[in-house]
């Protein structure tokens, strides 16, 4: 299916409202009206928002005897981070120029979101479906990947799921997944005129991330190595004056390969923490993998462990397989980043793969856009795995 130019402006037109709703995780109320508007323009057989907030548009088959049984599900998240930096475009704008629509959001990823809402009404509207098809807008995604998804997944129990977060058209089997690492170091509070009679919570600290910084993560040969990177590090008191600061907390983000469990991600840390202990009595610390409270838009929380796993599919499995077929052959990648999928492959197993407009290295930066070409190609890329 090509896309005529009246469903090409519609596109766009959807992925400009989106892009005008400003959505922080949390508040994605804008992007959620924005969203349900689309579907309604589109004659969705249903719409629903759960406790969450989450949007899902569900459309059938035009014969209930075409019904396979197989229902697929496209996910795209509402939320985005702050348009933070330098920008020449106005981030809430939705400017279309120069082949590209600009702002937050424009490829991670209300772009995607367009173009499923899209793609998916397309292949209904010209009979092509066989199976009954959801298209979520997912909330928070941007705090905790695949929290907010799994309820989406649990009300509707698809049988294959596609993540529609950016691969450049690609098909991505696998991804990386992520889990936040706090260090708690300790340290004895003193005078900063006499620290011979304390413990600098703050040196034992730099010890440790040198220690760490020479440790060497684990590697998988298609998802490449599992990163460690310091990003804060909180000292107590704070602010301090002429006082030895007597804890330090260091978050860490840690990407996870295929497999990696909880202790996987700790007992490394342990162990080289336990060896400077060892060298020095006076140091202690811990590592433990952080737990978060998310609010959605709706009012509602959900506490979790922040710990996504990743996942790989097999190259050969029938989803996979179907998919490229459908898709024209496309090139096979994997997730740098943590997705949705950590939830809907990395915990509940669902056959998944994703394909969505967009580069990876455009997201979160500023004057971010999405080239009209990749918008879409990938609503004729849902057109067409719609009709699977």
């Amino acid at each position: 299916m090509i896309l005529s130019d009246e469903r090409k402006r519609q596109v766009v037109e959807i992925a400009q409202n989106l892009i005008r709703a400003k959505s922080l995780a949390g508040e994605e109320g804008a992007a959620a009206q924005a969203a349900i508007q689309a579907m309604h323009a589109l004659n969705y057989d249903e719409i629903n928002v759960d406790a969450l907030g989450n949007v899902v548009g569900i459309l059938r088959p035009t014969s209930a005897a075409s019904d396979a049984g197989e229902s697929l599900l496209f996910d795209s998240h509402m939320d985005t981070v702050a348009a933070a930096g330098a920008w020449t475009k106005d981030p809430f704008g939705g400017e279309v120029s120069a082949g590209r629509i600009w702002g937050r959001g424009a490829s991670d990823m209300k772009g995607a979101l367009a173009a499923s809402i899209c793609g998916a009404a397309y292949a209904r509207d010209d009979r092509k479906l066989k199976n009954a098809i959801y298209v979520s807008a997912s909330v928070n995604e941007e705090q905790i990947e695949g929290l907010a998804l799994a309820d989406v997944l649990e009300q509707y129990k698809p049988s294959r799921v596609v993540i529609c977060e950016s691969t450049d058209l690609k098909l991505s089997i696998g991804g990386r997944g992520r889990a936040e690492v706090f260090l708690t170091v300790e340290g004895v509070p003193a005078h900063a005129s006499t620290p011979q009679l304390g413990v600098n919570a703050l040196k034992q600290t730099a010890r440790l991330i040198l220690a760490l910084n020479e440790w060497q993560p684990p590697h998988d040969d298609v998802l490449g190595y599992g990163i460690f990177e310091p990003t804060e590090i909180i000292s107590n008191p704070f602010p301090s004056v002429s006082v030895l600061p007597d804890r330090c907390r260091v978050r860490c983000d840690r990407r996870l390969l295929a497999g990696e469990t909880e202790n996987d991600v700790t007992a490394p840390i342990n162990k080289i923490i336990a060896e400077l202990h060892r060298q020095d009595v006076t140091f202690k610390a811990r590592a433990e993998i952080d737990t978060e409270t998310i609010k959605t838009y709706a009012g509602a929380t959900r506490t979790a462990l922040k710990f996504q796993p990743a996942w790989k599919m097999d190259p050969q499995h029938p989803f996979v397989s179907a998919a490229r077929q459908a898709l024209g052959n496309p090139a096979i990648s994997y997730y740098s980043f943590c997705t949705n999928a950590a939830r809907s492959a990395g915990i509940m197993n669902l056959p998944t793969i994703g394909f969505g407009p967009g580069s990876e290295h455009h997201a979160h930066i500023a004057d971010e856009y999405c080239e009209l070409d990749q918008l879409w190609g990938a609503a004729q890329g849902y057109y067409a795995l719609s009709c699977l």
